[in-house]
Formats: structure tokens, sequence, C-alpha cells
């Protein structure tokens, strides 16, 4: 059989999402050419198909279209330019905007805000979903405050964003459009005196560990699942290149989760009370009190506990100790490496059949199939 012939036009070349693609290659024995900087093939190269990243270029766009017309298939990995009409694997930016609103939801918060430095049809969607949970969050876009040829410039980014960060009503959730911009705000709340998560809760997305990890205050991050992303888009490649019809919309691949670190680690509820008992609760997640011993701790009684935990969470202490064990099973099975046995034990449940009912009857699916729709298939 022919080896086949395969372009990427990737930009920005971001490492996941290649991995994505080189182990789809590798499984299917493709050539892969590399031509991120240029707008036509390169010299000599007859090939069998092309992934590409469309986002704004007229003459990439162009070069696109030519291959179309030449009978060779491309499949776009973004969503930028939804007018050129080439097949597209995306992530579901929705998807991942009702993910940071819920965990905004979950922590407490009742303000919620969004980040970036420009605006387009990706950063669209992305807000979309977080207002569906939010319908009132607001939104700051960088390039509609300063001109272009100033967005990278720190000076004029701290004189416009300061006073916006400083009024914004708090505690408050903010979600940007990716880490290096969740970066960016943190830095400017530290140097402004503004507390991060307790006045201003930042979440990322795109889980770069190296940038997330070493921040002065570590960043919660979406898991966008770029490496899947490239593997399904050369999937569908391959689906083409062999003469199959193009799906008639953008194939969507399910974010992976959510990395919660220190950026989001906030009980914003207004009873110090409350605050204290779900901090009791998390540390102890892994053997969690009984209701008697959570109240004797925060010194109340149990029918206050029941009240403060109806009034501000709308749900009771039990609901809420699941939703932390499974929360903290989610991590844990993201990772890959904790069996299901491991799980349960680390999130306190009793044996794993007991944690398998549990996780199904919530999510959906058993953790092990959960786990599967996370990973590169």
């Amino acid at each position: 059989m022919k080896q086949r012939q395969v372009m990427l036009m990737i930009n920005p070349p971001i490492p996941l999402r290649f991995d994505g693609i080189v182990k789809y290659a590798r499984e299917h024995n493709w050539h892969l050419t590399l031509a991120n900087r240029l707008v036509r093939a390169p010299r000599g190269w007859n090939g069998d198909g092309a992934l590409v990243t469309l986002r704004g270029d007229a003459e990439t766009s162009r070069f696109v279209e030519g291959l179309a017309k030449a009978r060779i298939p491309v499949v776009d990995l973004t969503s930028y330019m939804p007018e050129v009409e080439v097949p597209r694997v995306i992530p579901d930016y929705t998807s991942a905007g009702r993910l940071a609103g819920a965990h905004f939801a979950e922590v407490g918060l009742k303000h919620v805000a969004w980040f970036s430095t420009i605006w387009t049809n990706v950063h669209s969607l992305f807000f979309d979903g977080l207002s569906e949970r939010w319908p009132t969050a607001q939104k700051i876009v960088l390039s509609s405050l300063v001109p272009k040829t100033k967005l990278d410039d720190v000076d004029r980014f701290a004189d416009v964003m300061a006073p916006r960060l400083l009024a914004l009503q708090k505690p408050v959730g903010i979600l940007t459009y990716n880490d290096e911009e969740a970066a960016r705000i943190l830095a400017l709340c530290l140097e402004l005196g503004i507390k991060v998560p307790d006045e201003i809760a930042i979440l990322g997305i795109g889980n770069d560990t190296f940038l997330c990890e070493n921040q002065t205050v570590p960043l919660s991050s979406v898991m966008d699942n770029l490496e899947r992303n490239g593997y399904e888009a050369a999937a569908l490649l391959e689906r083409l290149m062999d003469g199959a019809r193009p799906p008639t919309k953008p194939l969507l691949v399910p974010c992976q989760g959510l990395a919660a670190r220190r950026s989001t680690d906030i009980l914003a509820v207004d009873s110090p009370v409350l605050r204290r008992a779900l901090d009791y609760l998390k540390r102890r997640i892994a053997n969690p009190p009984s209701a008697v011993q959570l109240s004797e701790a925060v010194g109340v009684s149990r029918a206050t506990l029941d009240r403060l935990f109806a009034a501000h969470l709308g749900r009771s202490m039990h609901n809420e100790v699941t939703r932390m064990r499974l929360a903290r099973a989610k991590e844990l099975l993201a990772g890959g490496t904790a069996t299901i046995r491991e799980t349960a034990a680390a999130c306190g449940f009793c044996n794993a059949g007991h944690f398998v009912n549990v996780f199904r009857q919530s999510i959906g699916m058993t953790p092990g199939r959960w786990r599967e729709t996370q990973a590169v298939t």
C-alpha cells in the first residue's frame, strides 16, 4: 500500500495537537510534511491530504481553497473561519465554557467575567457556553480597549485592565481564553494587591501544565483535549482520502475535564460557618465526617448546618460530599494511573462497587467508560 503524504499547516504549533496527529500517522504509516510558515505546498510536494488551522490568514485560506479545488482532502482543526467550507474536527468550545461555568457555580461564586485579548468565532463559542450558566457574565476584550499594535504592551495592558479588575464586584471568577492570558491576569492582580482566589478566581483554558503549575498561584484550567482533537482530525482525513463523503457539520471533540488548582480554590459563600464546614469537608474527603461530627467541628447545631447548606448551596451536606468525591474521582481518573479500586478508596467510597454505582447514577456512565472518553482512541 502506498505511503500517504500528509501536509501539516498547524499554527500555533501546540505540542498536544501534534502528539495526536503523530500517533495516528504512526499507526497508519503516513509521511508528514510540516509547512507551518508557508502559504503554498513545499516544492515538489505531491501529497494526499492536509491538516490545517485556518486562523484568518487570507493567503493560507486561498491555498486551502486551492487544495480543495485540486480534490486534495483538507481538514481544519479549528473554527476561526466557519465561512470557509472545509471539513472540521474541533474542540467542543461551547461545552468547555459550560464546564467553566459549572466550576464557578460549584465553588459558590455569584459573579463571573470573561477576558480575552481578541475576539473571534472561537472566543464567541467559549463565551456562549459560559453565558448559559452566567447570562450576566461581563465580557472584557482587550482589542476593544487598545489599538491592535498595543495588545502586547504591558504598560498599556495594566493601564486599561487595572481599573476594570478593581471595579469588578467581588468575589468574582474570570475565565480566560487560554492559560497565557490567565497568567497575564494573575500577574496584574498580584501587582494590584488583589487576592487570588479570594477576590478573583482565575480559570484558563488549555491546561498547559508547565505554565499553570509554575505561577505564584497555580492556575486552574479547562482541559480542551487537543491531543484527541489532532487524532480525530487525522482519522477524518484518512476517511476522506479513502473517498468518504465529508461530514455536513464540524465533528466535536469533548473536553477532557478541568484541572482544579489554587487559583479557583475558593469557598465563595457569605457564611463564615459554612466556609469552615466546606473547608473541613474538603480536607477530609477520603473519610468525611458525619453531619453530627461536622456540626460539632464548626460549633453549630445539626439543624443550623442543614439550613446553611440549603440556603447558600441549594443542596444538602450529603449531596455536597458526593459532589466533592466525584470531582476528586474525575481528577484521578483523568490522570490515567489510578485503578477504579484505588480511586474509590481515595475518594471515601466504601468499596469499588458502590463507587461505580454512584458515578454511573450521577455522570451517566461507569468510571471506566468515562475515562475512555477522555483518552485518545
